[in-house]
């Protein structure tokens, strides 16, 4: 799955939504102090502004910023502890800074008498805080190109205010802060984003039959565990069916594993498009296949074997032709655990073999 060079982000925007999801959601308890401790911080430089400014009408105006960025800040804190959406918590996050940084510039633009460095020490730190706290790389990026070029064009309209020389000194030290930090931010976020990825997709192998691409028996097992600890809970209803593909072995005979190995794949295939996109679909071993089925009641469970029985049997497989199955259907029992659900379905598998096969027994 590509990560787009530019703005470190990955291309597919799902898998993007959930790398950030999980990315907020673990950071989120060191990132909320950390916004409201900025905040204070931030607000309570009017102090300083209050020695260095006095004109009233400055006072007041840098006064409503500080306090207008501090109730918004605020806010944010709150919105935190709800928890909303994390995407769009990411980009609220990336406009909170950008109103910071448009603050901070608005606040310098008044001052009576700045200090160049001072302000600009101001203008770094904001700088490296973002590429540290942002959540999307280009937009931390495109904030602290704004940062500095809206410094730069307010120091350029009061030249006389300054030591020739001081303007390009602070600007090649800014350009350097921007570059040095985004380049080091862009590298951290697409190896943070490779690192989720990778994880991603080994949790998806180990759970995942690499025949058939369905769940493999071990996250069944997971899956059964805690659908029947659910069920017992609230008292809702739970089956399993269980089944395999009948003479599979004469197909593995006649036309080789290889051509074994495609019924399997294309059944599975026509399962999994006839269940629910809640049930769990697994492969057992072999040629077994079974189906968890919450909410669902026994009869429930026949009918929907029937209907896979009926679909897999019209289905004129290539090479294999016509194939059939046999399935086991159980519900769960008031005593029943994991391992007697699934006996249960097992031995009514058997019957259904022993019977003459093509056919559900439950």
């Amino acid at each position: 799955m590509a990560i787009n060079r530019f703005s470190a982000v990955i291309e597919d925007k799902q898998s993007e939504e959930e790398y950030l999801n999980h990315e907020i959601s673990s950071t989120i308890k060191y990132i909320r102090p950390a916004i409201l401790v900025l905040g204070f911080i931030f607000f309570l430089f009017i102090l300083p502004d209050l020695n260095l400014n006095e004109d009233p009408f400055v006072v007041w105006t840098i006064l409503a910023i500080r306090g207008g960025l501090l109730i918004l800040v605020i806010g944010l804190y709150l919105v935190l502890l709800i928890k909303p959406d994390m995407t769009s918590l990411a980009n609220w996050i990336s406009l909170y800074a950008f109103l910071i940084s448009a603050g901070y510039l608005l606040i310098y633009y008044v001052y009576e008498s700045p200090n160049l460095y001072i302000q600009s020490f101001g203008v770094v730190t904001l700088i490296i805080i973002y590429f540290n706290l942002l959540y999307n790389w280009s937009h931390a990026f495109l904030i602290s190109i704004f940062t500095g070029s809206g410094f730069f064009l307010i120091t350029h309209l009061r030249p006389e205010e300054f030591l020739p020389g001081s303007l390009s000194a602070v600007c090649v030290y800014i350009t350097l802060i921007i570059l040095v930090s985004g380049i080091s931010a862009h590298r951290l976020n697409v190896n943070k984003r490779k690192q989720y990825l990778n994880t991603k997709e080994l949790e998806r192998l180990s759970e995942t039959d690499p025949l058939t691409g369905i769940y493999n028996r071990g996250k069944f097992d997971r899956e059964l565990k805690e659908w029947i600890d659910l069920a017992k809970r609230y008292g809702h209803h739970l089956s399993i069916v269980l089944f395999d593909i009948d003479n599979l072995k004469a197909i593995n005979d006649l036309h080789g594993h290889l051509a074994g190995d495609k019924v399997l794949k294309t059944a599975s295939g026509l399962v999994k498009d006839t269940i629910r996109s809640t049930d769990i679909f697994a492969r057992w071993g072999g040629d077994e296949f079974v189906v968890l089925l919450p909410h669902t009641r026994r009869e429930q469970a026949v009918e929907l074997a029937e209907r896979i029985s009926g679909m897999i049997a019209s289905h004129q497989f290539n090479p294999g032709g016509y194939i059939s199955c046999s399935f086991g259907a159980a519900a769960l029992e008031e005593d029943d655990d994991a391992r007697a659900l699934l006996n249960r379905a097992d031995h009514n598998l058997y019957k259904a073999k022993a019977s003459g096969k093509n056919r559900v027994v439950s």
